[in-house]
């Protein structure tokens, strides 16, 4: 049976380059048939302000046992640009090409102690519907010092 966050479209969307938005602008670093750590393909943007990158953010295509722990979408944005809400922006932007894709729900992560990543994607209208998920000491991401991670769905 297919997952409630799977997407209906598993490839590229085409003219999908250059996403302008009302705060941000989003530019397409690549698009990536197979992350190395969990075998799905994914888009990965730098998020412009004003032509300057201020960021970067991944939206993964599909759904598999990782999502869990990955989520569908992954963003960063450069120390000296925090505090500014563009990690919300681009959350927002990212959504609608999650839309395009057919996805009807989205999982994201955060760990469990970054108030401002809980902070954006409850904006976002994420739910929480895992706290303090466990990390297998396996993962990479306990490997880095990540044990604990919060799970959120938002709804499309």
């Amino acid at each position: 049976m297919k997952s409630q966050y799977d997407c209906m479209i598993h490839h590229q969307l085409l003219k999908k380059e250059y996403i302008k938005g009302p705060v941000l602008d989003l530019k397409l670093l690549g698009y990536h048939e197979r992350d190395l750590t969990d075998g799905l393909p994914f888009y990965c943007f730098q998020i412009l302000l004003a032509g300057a990158p201020v960021g970067k953010i991944t939206l993964r295509i599909g759904f598999n046992e990782t999502t869990l722990i990955h989520g569908h979408i992954g963003y960063g944005i450069d120390l000296t640009y925090r505090g500014h809400g563009y990690s919300y922006y681009a959350l927002e932007m990212i959504k609608d090409l999650a839309r395009e894709h057919g996805y009807k729900k989205l999982m994201l992560t955060t760990e469990s102690n970054n108030e401002q990543s809980i902070r954006i994607v409850q904006k976002s209208g994420g739910r929480l519907i895992e706290l303090e998920k466990r990390i297998p000491e396996t993962h990479i991401y306990y490997v880095i010092g990540i044990h604990k991670i919060n799970v959120y769905e938002i709804s499309l």
